[in-house]
């Protein structure tokens, strides 16, 4: 029955650092023989553990009941437009072993995604007494929230229907989740600054993308599209760049890494050191000044507590600096006077996302209930 499976109980004991059986029995007004067995079904599934005693209690000290999150990984693959970043985390998005490698989105999805696969599995095979629960697969594209499955993308040809999961799957016979990279970085900057809401994260490099976390929940949008926002058409100018959607003045032809380097005869790829070439350039500020336009109105929509800038080009000074006097002189003073504009500190946000994301699948109770007896 819900509020009282096995499933829901260890949603519980994850929320804390340890309990004992007394403070369950209080917690959740279960009987104590229904307590005892559903904490039973736990024990044997290996769900759970007993650590050391609770403090002082004045008798026979307390076992305390913890989450047995010890040795379980996930396996995180995160894809952008030339690079992949392969990393093995805990169930927090901590990282414990990551390789970065050169890809190139726009090929062979099979290809693209065994190089990545190949690379996770070596650092799988790294480690020692380890269980991986599941892989997070972000990606420079929509993802529809409904099947899972990845929409159209501009950047992304040939990989509209092809089975991401499955694929994977194939590899390892645990559940594969995918997300749009912008959206999962967004998760794991709101993991760094809990109780931040809500908060807007922008991915700033190649391409833009941004997500809106508000009280720990994504916004995925109707069909997986939210965040897309450089394809806001910012002009309408005649003489407006034509963007790689076929479209001309969409935010990104004017102000994406990749216009930027092409404006420059540079072709992009994977050995792009973006804020070397980038950094003390003219147009990189110009640049910044119009993302940060866009994003005045996004202020005005969201009215987000913080906005974090993230990505090769967001961390930059000069791009934080320019957006952030954009969106205070285009949004108005109530909504941007105590508003933080940052740049993210975070070692590898989409891991952090992606690890959140599939833990939660893993673990959510309707899950822990089909596994246990």
């Amino acid at each position: 029955m819900a509020g009282t499976s096995p499933g829901w109980l260890l949603q519980l004991i994850r929320s804390g650092d340890g309990w004992t059986r007394r403070q369950l029995l209080a917690e959740t007004g279960l009987s104590r023989m229904t307590l005892f067995e559903r904490l039973d079904a736990l024990f044997r599934a290996g769900l759970v553990y007993e650590a050391g005693p609770a403090g002082p209690t004045g008798g026979r000290p307390a076992a305390l009941i913890r989450f047995a999150d010890r040795g379980r990984v996930v396996l995180v693959l995160d894809l952008d437009h030339h690079t992949g970043r392969v990393a093995v985390t805990d169930l927090t998005g901590h990282s414990l072993r990551e390789r970065e490698l050169p890809l190139d989105i726009a090929g062979p999805p099979d290809a693209v995604l065994a190089a990545v696969c190949d690379a996770g599995a070596a650092l799988l095979a790294a480690g020692a007494d380890e269980t991986l629960v599941g892989v997070g697969v972000a990606l420079p594209g929509p993802v529809s929230p409904a099947t899972g499955l990845l929409r159209p993308a501009t950047v992304m040809p040939g990989w509209d229907g092809f089975p991401i999961a499955a694929f994977v799957g194939a590899r390892w016979p645990v559940p594969v989740l995918l997300e749009n990279d912008a959206r999962a970085h967004a998760l794991g900057e709101a993991a760094e600054r809990p109780g931040t809401t809500p908060l807007l994260a922008v991915k700033y490099a190649h391409g833009i993308g941004a997500g809106l976390v508000m009280d720990g929940a994504l916004l995925r949008g109707f069909d997986g599209a939210a965040g897309d926002i450089g394809h806001i058409r910012v002009s309408d100018d005649a003489d407006a760049p034509v963007c790689r959607c076929g479209r001309t003045g969409c935010l990104a032809a004017f102000a994406s890494g990749y216009a930027l380097l092409r404006r420059r005869g540079v072709t992009p790829s994977s050995s792009d050191d973006l804020a070397a070439r980038l950094a003390s350039s003219p147009e990189l500020t110009a640049a910044a000044r119009r993302l940060g336009r866009t994003l005045a109105g996004l202020v005005a929509l969201v009215n987000p507590q913080t906005i974090v800038l993230g990505g090769t080009l967001g961390r930059l000074p000069v791009v934080v600096d320019e957006v952030a006097a954009a969106v205070r002189a285009d949004a108005l003073d109530r909504l941007t006077s105590d508003l933080e504009i940052v740049p993210s500190t975070a070692h590898h946000p989409a891991a952090v996302g992606m690890a959140a994301l599939v833990t939660g699948h893993v673990y959510a109770p309707g899950a822990v209930d089909a596994l246990v007896p």
